[in-house]
Parts: structure tokens; C-alpha cells; sequence
């Protein structure tokens, strides 16, 4: 787990002088406008009130991360602690905190998946009420009152430049069945959650059950080590690696490799705030999930290789950032239907 602060140390345990949070059945329900946001400058000053905000985050090791809490902090003048560790490690912190009685987080920054488990499985997240930012955001994407969306990650392919030339790369998800590629592609294990289940969740649901039976023949070497993953694409070692987090090519600049976006469009991973149980800063937790959808952060996360959520971004940041952020979104995967397809995973691919 990594933690870091912004500001003087938190209160965490403190709980909140003035409350204007009351929990609204939001669940299904539009987006409000700024007009139906009643008293957003109480909310404000009341946020500001409680003296900080601790963001439990499951992204991480990402740039945007401490440049949108430095943000906050600059727009606001609320201190942000920040815990980074895996979804998992996350699900105990909270389990346990929670179980001793001890609310310290106020929002949890997680894949829309995880955050729907942990409403569903261990009744840690709690609905928030309007904020302003709700409106403007890119369809299909809304806030339903338990969860803001707030970015995507978006996966493609990573080739090698020299063993898949200009013009001879797979121009589609379908392209990969094709023997020539046979033996040359690396993938994120399929049979475990990330990346590679998402992939094939997201496959199998778009291009039919026969599509991974045929992929499977491929003799397809599965790893968990992204990162050790592109740099044996990039050293030659296999032709292919997917699925590639399109965003991360910004970290191999220089290297021989280049990413491909398939006809069909990216699987992907939305990651949304949500308001955990117990919150001590309950304003302030409100104000950041607001915080999440504008436009000053939506240009962080598009300048950080992640897609983002609202209208009117793209415009606003490089062209390189947008080449990464602006692409069809071919689907994502179903909480509900994770051990299903986890197992129907591990029967295809033996």
C-alpha cells in the first residue's frame, strides 16, 4: 500500500462538525443540473469545515492521482490524504476498519466492478447526493447516484515494429485468430480477473463463443506481468501483447513498439467515486466526487492516457492525449456474471 499527504496531517477519525448529508434513495435517477443542486456553496463551505478528505484509491502509481488531489486541495483549501493499494487490499482495509467500528475513509476511487461488490457484498458504500458535475457527461455514462464515473481505461494491442511491419498488424480482435499469428501473442491471463478477463468477457459477449474457441488454438502464452510484459514485446520475445492499456504507450517511448487500436473498439474498465459508509468528512467526500467529473480533472486524466467521461474535454488537451482518450469503446464486463465467465475462461483456455 502506498500512502502520501497533501497539506497538514489529518484528523481522519474526526467527525464532522456540520452535516448537510442526508443519504437519498438516488439509485435510477437522472442527473441533477446546477439549478437542482440546492445550496451547493453550503456544501462547499461545510466540506471546507471538516479540514480534509482520505481518498482510498485502487489505481495506482498513476500521475493523476496526486495532481488532482493537489488541485483540490488549490481550489478548495482541503488537505488530502491518499491511501493507494490493490482492489483487494482496499475490500480488507475497509472490511476490517469498518468491523472495529473505525470509519476513516471518506471515498473510494475504484473500478466500477469493485465498486458495485462491495455494495452489493459487504454494504461499505453509501449513496451520495446531486452534485453539479453529474451533467455533460459522455453517453453511456452517468452518475446513478452510488457511483460518479470518472474515467476509463481503454485496451488495445502492442506490436513490435519489426516482427509485425506497418501494415501487416491485425486491423481487428477477429484478425488474431489467424495462424500466421500462431505462437507470437502474449496475453494477460484471461483466467484470472484484469485485464485479460475483461478482454475475454468483453470478446465473448461482442464476437460470439465461437471467437475465443478459435483464439484458444493459438497457443497463447498467458502472464499476470504487464509491465514485464511490453518490455518482452519490445525486446522481441513475442509479436503481440493484449490486452494493452493504451495509455501506458507513454511510457515506452523510444522502444520499437507501437500500439493498435482493432476495428471492434477497446474493451475497457470504467472507474468511478463512490462515498464509503461512516465517511468522517461526508462534505468533503461529496464535494471531491463532484470534483471527479469536472472538466479541470477530466483534462488530468486525458493528459494521463485515461478516457474520459464529459463532453467538451478532448478539445482542450494534446493531440497525442487525445488520440489516446477518443476512441470507440467496444464494452466492458458484468460484475454479476464474474465467477461465470472466470470458470467458462478456464474451460476454453486449459
Amino acid at each position: 500500500m502506498i500512502a502520501f499527504r497533501f497539506g497538514p496531517p489529518l484528523a481522519v477519525a474526526r467527525r464532522a462538525l456540520t452535516s448537510l448529508c442526508v443519504v437519498l434513495p438516488l439509485i435510477g435517477a437522472s442527473a441533477p443540473s446546477s439549478a437542482q443542486v440546492a445550496d451547493w456553496d453550503k456544501v462547499v463551505a461545510a466540506a471546507k469545515a471538516e479540514g480534509g478528505l482520505v481518498l482510498y484509491t485502487a489505481l495506482v502509481g498513476a500521475p493523476s492521482t496526486k495532481a488532482i488531489a493537489r488541485a483540490f486541495e488549490a481550489k478548495y483549501g482541503i488537505p488530502v490524504q491518499v491511501l493507494e493499494a490493490r482492489a483487494s487490499e482496499l475490500r480488507e482495509r475497509i472490511r476490517t476498519e469498518q468491523s472495529a467500528g473505525r470509519y476513516l475513509g471518506d471515498v473510494m476511487f475504484n473500478s466500477e466492478n469493485q465498486v458495485l461488490i462491495l455494495n452489493a457484498e459487504d454494504k461499505s458504500i453509501v449513496p451520495h447526493e446531486p452534485v453539479p458535475d453529474a451533467t455533460g457527461l459522455v453517453e453511456p455514462f452517468r452518475d446513478d447516484g452510488l457511483k460518479a464515473p470518472v474515467m476509463t481505461i481503454n485496451y488495445g494491442l502492442l506490436v513490435n515494429n519489426r516482427l509485425v511491419p506497418p501494415g501487416q498488424e491485425p486491423k481487428s480482435w477477429r484478425d488474431l485468430t489467424d495462424p500466421k499469428w500462431k505462437g507470437k501473442i502474449l496475453s494477460d491471463d484471461m483466467r484470472a480477473v484484469g485485464g485479460g478477463y475483461v478482454l475475454f468477457f468483453v470478446t465473448q459477449e461482442k464476437l460470439g463463443k465461437g471467437y475465443n474457441e478459435a483464439l484458444a488454438i493459438q497457443a497463447i502464452q498467458f502472464t499476470r506481468e504487464q509491465r514485464e510484459a511490453a518490455r518482452r514485446v519490445a525486446r522481441g520475445e513475442m509479436a503481440i501483447y493484449m490486452p494493452f492499456i493504451l495509455g501506458d504507450i507513454q511510457n515506452l517511448k523510444g522502444l520499437p513498439v507501437r500500439t493498435v487500436l482493432p476495428a471492434e473498439g477497446a474493451p475497457y474498465v470504467l472507474y468511478a467515486t463512490a462515498a464509503i459508509k461512516g465517511a468522517p468528512h461526508p462534505n468533503a467526500a461529496r464535494l471531491y466526487i463532484d470534483f471527479s467529473m469536472s472538466d479541470e480533472v477530466q483534462q488530468i486524466f486525458a493528459q494521463d492516457g485515461f478516457g474520459v467521461v464529459r463532453h467538451g474535454v478532448l478539445d482542450k488537451v494534446s493531440p497525442e492525449a487525445r488520440a489516446i482518450a477518443d476512441v470507440k469503446l467496444m464494452g466492458g464486463s458484468d460484475p454479476a456474471r464474474q465467477n461465470e465467465m472466470l470458470d467458462l475462461a478456464r474451460s476454453i483456455y486449459k
